[in-house]
């Protein structure tokens, strides 16, 4: 998830979440690049665990939003990696392709999240651009 875990490769006691079925579609060169990334800063010896993967996956979303036209938006840092990820976390916790707008609202308001605020997660407002619900 947003905390890194999605990161966590599986074991052969525990399957993660990047191996459920929902996110398989989720580049594998996606993870390598955060894990260089995280590795290229811990080089720096007054860097070292300093950043986590969580705050490398909140810039990198940011920075591919502002290249795709999006907006610009500052990144609040300090968030800790997720060390657990099990596969049956994600069930649940992902809109279905066929979610209409009550299921929606519903998924996000349990995460705390206003049907604004889904709708900006969910990229249909980009640059002026919106689509209609």
């Amino acid at each position: 998830g947003c905390d890194g875990s999605v990161l966590v490769s599986s074991t052969p006691h525990n399957k993660a979440e990047r191996d459920h079925p929902d996110n398989l579609s989720l580049a594998g060169d996606g993870f390598d690049t955060v894990i260089k990334a995280k590795q290229a800063v811990d080089a720096v010896p007054l860097c070292m665990n300093k950043v986590s993967c969580a705050d490398i996956l909140a810039m990198a979303t940011r920075d591919v939003i502002t290249l795709a036209g999006g907006p610009y938006y500052e990144v609040e840092l300090g968030r800790f990696d997720g060390l657990r990820s099990k596969d049956s976390d994600v069930n649940g916790n992902l809109p279905e392709p066929g979610f209409n707008l009550n299921q929606l609202n519903s998924l996000f308001a349990k995460n705390g999240l206003t049907q604004t605020e889904m709708i900006a997660l969910s990229g249909a407002n980009i640059d002026m651009i919106y689509v209609p619900l």
